[in-house]
């Protein structure tokens, strides 16, 4: 059953209160329908992070949107369009420390973020840092979380059983299951214990004497350890003694009177792109809400545009980027509509333009060294990082190159060969891709550097010829010296080792007889 709302060309569907949530479109907005293509969850550490949760798809161009979380904890997106699965991020602020935390959704649902969803994208990921999976939003990456966090969330949900069920969450999945920030269950446990992953190391420790209480690798948590020292568990609140038996009141046979509902109270308003996600506490006797939002303050019932038959979590879509909206919601059952509850607002989050690829690097130089060349380039705009590509031979393209990635400038080639010429062009790189190539640059490494040393000395009349010992040790003569034969003044030795001291003694030959050995002399190689 539909019901048309004042704007013809839109309608709301008929959805149990037990709806994950609706997604709504006023009559003044941009345009947009209704549509259970819902992600939500909720955002806490035990108490709820105060900043926003952004999601990517898995588009080979990955597609952003973001929310602003509201005061309980609870997010929403609107993922009509959108590819799943999706890779999420929260971003807040709780008691003074910043968290940064990751969750994952399959698809429509509900995809909390919190610790324990944090370190389970890491498993399934195989990294330590699920930062890096957000920033990357691989496509090939997330469909390996969605094949293998249902393993890994198995895993940990066996190893902290027995701390689970101190808080009566026992088979709790972080992720899946909802829940909220009223200190109770999931929620009470992330108020006692602390979570981290440091060196790739999942690591669940006592919040207030840090101890640890389950430790493994992010690749294998079903090795882990848990020590189960009650010492080292976290203390849970007193069993209330339970209830005294009551003898049953017999029931009433009159029909209760229907009287209007309540106001609805805690509302509360956070912006999104494109979006405005409201949630209230549930008001006793109603059997459905209405909202009434605008872009201006004082909405009442008369002035705003209306939405029948929505249910908490609602997410308004279709919005204009960068506004603000004023909302209140009503309870409704078959006495009749309540009064509205207090106004509450938003703004929808600023329109990102999508990414573009960078421009051509300029600027671009190459200079030889020994054994390397050093490039620099002007930065390209937009782009986060760059790619060289280089041969020996001139027309280095992006098919025919060596390519070395991920560099920034400046940057040094080495591994060279000395008194070579080498050919470089450079790309600029982002998540749009990859730019045209640089113009060509060339650079010549140093030459070869050979290490020798000269010798000479005073003729000696009546010789022909002259002869060399040496030795890289000292007292060096014609029996221990190594002999080279028939040499001139001036003489250079080459092909030495660098830094090494050089002994020597020279002989004069008249062709059939030698004379006694020179004084010795000494020389060192230069490094």
């Amino acid at each position: 059953m539909r019901k048309p709302l004042q704007c013809a060309s839109i309608v709301i569907a008929m959805l149990s209160l037990m709806t994950i949530g609706l997604m709504l479109a006023g009559c003044s907005g941009s345009g947009g329908g209704v549509s259970s293509q819902v992600v939500s969850g909720n955002a806490s550490v035990g108490a709820p992070l105060a900043g926003q949760v952004s999601l990517k798809d898995s588009s080979a161009q990955p597609q952003e949107k973001t929310a602003v979380i509201g005061s309980d904890g609870s997010f929403a997106f609107d993922v009509t369009g959108l590819k799943a699965p999706f890779i999420i991020q929260g971003v807040g602020n709780s008691a003074g420390t910043t968290y940064k935390l990751h969750s994952f959704a399959n698809g429509t649902g509900t995809a909390n973020v919190n610790p324990l969803s944090n370190a389970l994208v890491a498993s399934a990921a195989g990294v330590s840092d699920p930062g890096q999976v957000f920033q990357a939003a691989d496509p090939a990456v997330l469909q390996k979380i969605k094949e293998d966090l249902p393993t890994a969330t198995s895993d940990l949900l066996n190893k902290l059983q027995p701390l689970l069920k101190l808080y009566g969450a026992e088979g709790k999945d972080p992720i899946t299951d909802s829940y909220q920030s009223d200190h109770q269950g999931l929620d009470g446990l992330f108020d006692n214990v602390s979570v981290a992953i440091p060196n790739g190391v999942i690591t669940v420790a006592n919040a207030k004497t840090g101890e640890v209480i389950f430790s493994a690798s992010v690749t294998d948590i079903k090795s882990g350890t848990f020590n189960d020292n009650p010492s080292t568990l976290p203390q849970t609140p007193a069993q209330t003694d339970p209830p005294e038996e009551v003898t049953p009141t017999p029931p009433v046979t009159t029909p209760p009177t229907v009287t209007v509902p309540a106001a609805p109270a805690n509302v509360v308003a956070s912006g999104g792109t494109r979006q405005v996600t409201l949630s209230w506490k549930a008001v006793s006797s109603a059997t459905s809400y209405n909202v009434y939002y605008g872009t201006a303050s004082g909405i009442t019932k008369g002035s705003g545009t209306k939405l029948t038959n929505v249910s908490s979590p609602a997410v308004l879509t279709g919005l204009n980027d960068g506004t603000t909206y004023y909302c209140i919601v009503t309870a409704v059952n078959s006495a009749g509509e309540s009064a509205a509850s207090v106004q509450v607002a938003a703004a929808t989050v600023s329109a990102t333009p999508s990414p573009v690829i960078p421009p051509v690097p300029g600027s671009v130089t190459a200079t030889g060294g020994a054994n390397q060349a050093t490039l620099t380039w002007a930065a390209s705009s937009g782009a986060t990082s760059y790619n060289i590509y280089w041969s020996s031979t001139s027309g280095v393209t992006k098919a025919n190159g060596t390519r070395v990635s991920g560099v920034t400038s400046p940057y040094v080639k080495t591994g060279l060969s000395a008194g070579s010429t080498y050919y470089f062009i450079v790309t600029a790189v982002n998540s749009a891709g990859e730019s045209a190539a640089s113009a060509q640059v060339s650079a010549s490494t140093n030459p070869p550097v050979t290490k020798q040393l000269s010798l000479a000395w005073d003729g000696v009349t009546g010789a022909s010829s002259y002869n060399l010992y040496w030795s890289t040790s000292p007292g060096v003569t014609t029996s221990n010296g190594k002999k080279i034969s028939g040499v001139s003044s001036p003489y250079t030795h080459t092909g030495l080792a660098a830094g090494t001291t050089y002994y020597y003694v020279v002989t004069a030959s008249d062709g059939s007889q030698e004379s006694a050995a020179s004084a010795q002399a000494s020389g060192t190689t230069g490094l």
